[in-house]
């Protein structure tokens, strides 16, 4: 068949296969997108800036350095009318409730203009995003959506 033919007997079914293979790949590689938005966000920063909001994490999040007792710290970023959000509310409390002594589980809502800095520093651009740091204060675990309290607490053994 002559590829004139072709191309003009199924350009629409071949408009749909690649418009469907563009959402299959965004679908496929969406964590790899959100981890260049937000590394992208983060390299933007200015050093002072991000040097600033080290030194603020270390000072409230090192626990080998403010002598507290938690081992790690849940940052969970939102909002309050987002439903995933929502949902996450009652995973936050189960967290917080079962490892209280262990785990320091924070809120952090997004759209407050005091958590802009924060935000920033860490580049988020979904919500809502799951943020693990370890003992002092360093990030180790990145997640992003719903996540249910038995996949967390599995970051905690």
């Amino acid at each position: 068949m002559n590829p004139r033919v072709f191309m003009k007997r199924y350009r629409h079914y071949i408009s749909v296969i690649l418009t469907l293979l563009l959402f299959c790949s965004l679908f496929l590689f969406r964590g790899n997108l959100i981890r260049y938005a937000s590394r992208t966000m983060t390299d933007g920063m200015e050093t002072t800036t991000k040097n600033s909001m080290e030194d603020a994490l270390s000072a409230q999040y090192d626990y080998t350095r403010n002598k507290q007792e938690y081992q790690y710290t849940l940052l969970e970023f939102g909002a309050v009318g987002c439903h995933s959000c929502q949902q996450m509310e009652s995973v936050m409390k189960e967290i917080k409730e079962e490892y209280d002594s262990r785990v320091n589980v924070v809120f952090v809502n997004v759209r407050h203009k005091e958590n802009e800095s924060l935000v920033n520093y860490f580049g988020i651009v979904t919500i809502p995003t799951q943020i693990l740091l370890d003992k002092k204060g360093k990030e180790y675990f990145r997640h992003g959506g719903y996540w249910s309290a038995n996949e967390i607490a599995k970051h905690f053994r």
